[in-house]
């Protein structure tokens, strides 16, 4: 029994140093997809048509905060051995409602569901660790 205890130990830490090799190319993989975006952004700011590259960039933009925010999510998972907090998780439930709040609020039901979900997370985050400082 000692053996297969021994065994399940050596083979968990080997998925785990995999698991975070695997987030580490997955990282790097990220910020080359990141600077990758980062040019056709610089390329619409010096476009002519005006109308057409605003909507462009504020695409763009998306995209790269989209790439941005994942790599800041690895980032955080290699520092933790592979973990991410829930408080890092609910601020990047936030930020992403935002981002969505700012680029598409045309329907008065939709920018209402989203304001309501930002202020649930929110809440959440602010029980979370109102709790964790009392632990």
């Amino acid at each position: 029994m000692k053996n297969f205890n021994k065994f399940t130990a050596k083979f968990t830490r080997l998925l785990q140093n995999l698991l975070v090799v695997a987030i580490g190319l997955l990282g790097i993989i990220l910020i080359i997809l990141l600077f990758r975006d980062l040019i056709p952004l610089c390329q619409s700011l010096f476009s002519t048509k005006i109308e057409e590259s605003n909507s462009e960039i504020m695409s763009e933009i998306i995209v790269f905060f989209l790439f941005f925010e994942f790599t800041a999510m690895i980032i955080s998972a290699l520092r933790h051995h592979g973990h991410t907090s829930i408080n890092f998780l609910l601020g990047l439930g936030v930020t992403a409602l935002i981002r969505s709040l700012i680029t598409s609020h045309s329907n008065i039901w939709s920018t209402l569901a989203t304001s309501a979900s930002i202020l649930v997370l929110v809440i959440a985050m602010i029980i979370f660790n109102k709790n964790l400082r009392n632990m």
